[in-house]
């Protein structure tokens, strides 16, 4: 590969939208960069990659050589693909043992090339579609959230292979994920676009460094604000009472001069309030979240070398755990070990055969946050069933907390919102209301480093009672007091 990626000017706007979503965007890449694209969701991450795929028209010119390739790119339904095949689509002619190679830094078996692509788990697929990507010499890589379909160990590995290669952008809401591999970082703030040398602790500390002057910044603009708000006004109310001070005619005509002159000053000052107001926008406002905890009266769960069967078999090896109030409690494994049959046990939703002893006394209020039925549900679906004009205020300030723009309210559909944003309406909904026992699985799934940093600050001031299921090790190891790790039984 030879040659940057050359951004000048690029601006780019939905029609829909009334602001643009990049305005006279200046980059240079370099190709070889290992480079983090971060922000909040809805910020335009994905849009940056459409844009660069010239799937999407814009303003400004982009100049590169490179060849890009988007992921995840899944084949055609062809149900008789073998992931062979799909490794071998680009790239016909390439030798087996490169491929090899490749599936021994993924930690997958060669036996899987002769596999159905089809009937692979989520993760073995996103590692091949990974591997394909980089097969080719020619291509550039961009990267859309990899890990949504890869446990703990999966992103560890994966984010191991990603140092292995360089010359790609990837877009992760999973900090120590990104941390294995990133050399740059490029953040789409409220109003700008930063493009740093170092991974994502060191974008966050200047991050904060320019907030902090920023914030001092602010307060110097406010006041200055302040100062030009009450010239404004003394000069409006000087104009009013010189022109009704007299009924003299000549005297009117000299103050409708004072006063015409009066207004041009108040113009020129309010002008000097807006483009002052205009530099108090690119830091991050993120509000405290709410959660109205009550803790369960008494232990919620015991398990004594208990263990799920399938066919008579256990799913994983017996386990021994005791959760009691204020205990937050996540299950940790390798996907397909069993952590979701076991959430869906103790909620009661899978009926199962079970080996060991246990005592299951869920409370009465429980918020639960659960990954099936998402994609049959939107936000409209969600306001049509909250009871009371409070609840949906309530609902839609949460919302609001979590980064959506008070514009969206009024969209029927979330149809259209990233899937950051589609998850936040669950996300919301699981906040409300008054509950002793908060049930998530995979809860960090799409949305962005601000939020998980709010849940993670709130979970911690409210010390909820918890069971979750969660993938991003930041977010787990920050809030959870006990964990369990299922493994497959022997």
């Amino acid at each position: 590969m030879t040659g940057n990626i050359l951004i000048k000017k690029m601006t780019f706007k939905y029609v829909s939208m009334i602001q643009p979503i990049f305005k006279n965007v200046n980059l240079n890449i370099n190709e070889n960069w290992k480079l983090g694209l971060v922000g909040r969701n809805g910020r335009g991450k994905t849009t940056f990659l459409k844009i660069l795929l010239n799937k999407l028209e814009y303003e400004g010119s982009i100049h590169s050589t490179l060849d890009f390739k988007y992921f995840p790119s899944y084949p055609a339904n062809d149900g008789n693909i073998s992931a062979l095949g799909v490794l071998q689509k680009q790239n016909p002619h390439i030798d087996i043992w490169k491929i090899e190679r490749e599936l021994t830094y993924m930690d997958l078996s060669t036996d899987i090339l002769d596999k159905n692509f089809n009937i692979l788990s989520g993760g073995e697929q996103t590692k091949l579609l990974l591997i394909e990507l980089f097969l080719n010499d020619n291509l550039f890589p961009l990267i859309d959230e990899p890990t949504n379909n890869l446990d703990l160990h999966g992103r560890k590995i994966v984010g191991q292979y990603l140092k292995k290669k360089r010359g790609f952008i990837v877009i992760s809401h999973d900090e120590s994920f990104l941390n294995q591999f990133v050399d740059h970082v490029l953040a789409i703030n409220k109003e700008s676009i930063d493009l740093i040398s170092g991974n994502v602790e060191t974008w966050k500390y200047e991050k904060a460094n320019a907030d902090m002057l920023s914030e001092e910044k602010n307060a110097e603009l406010k006041t200055e604000i302040k100062r030009l708000n009450d010239v404004s006004k003394q000069v409006s109310n000087w104009g009013i009472k010189k022109e009704n001070s007299t009924k003299d005619a000549s005297a009117r005509r000299l103050a409708a001069k004072q006063m015409k002159r009066a207004k041009a000053i108040k113009k020129r000052t309010e002008a000097m309030i807006e483009e002052k107001e205009s530099l108090i926008n690119n830091i991050e406002n993120v509000s405290d979240l709410k959660m109205r905890v009550e803790q369960p009266k008494k232990q919620v769960l015991f398990f004594r070398d208990f263990s799920i069967l399938r066919e008579g078999i256990p799913l994983f090896e017996p386990i021994n755990i005791d959760i009691y109030p204020t205990d937050r409690f996540f299950i940790e494994g390798k996907n397909g070990v069993g952590k979701s049959t076991l959430l869906n046990f103790i909620l009661g939703t899978e009926q199962v055969e079970t080996i060991g002893e246990y005592r299951l006394n869920l409370p009465e209020h429980l918020s639960i946050l659960s990954q099936k039925h998402q994609e049959d549900v939107d936000y409209f679906s969600i306001l049509n069933r909250l009871s009371t004009k409070e609840v949906k205020e309530e609902y839609w300030y949460t919302l609001y907390q979590l980064g959506i723009e008070r514009s969206s309210f009024s969209d029927k559909s979330s149809k259209n919102w990233s899937s950051g944003e589609q998850k936040k309406v669950f996300l919301a909904n699981a906040l409300l209301g008054k509950n002793e026992l908060f049930i998530w699985d995979e809860v960090t799934n799409y949305i962005d480093m601000l939020v998980i940093n709010q849940l993670i600050d709130t979970i911690k001031k409210y010390q909820p009672t918890m069971i979750g299921v969660d993938h991003n090790e930041y977010f787990v190891d920050a809030i959870a007091t006990k964990k369990i790790e299922l493994t497959q039984f022997r």
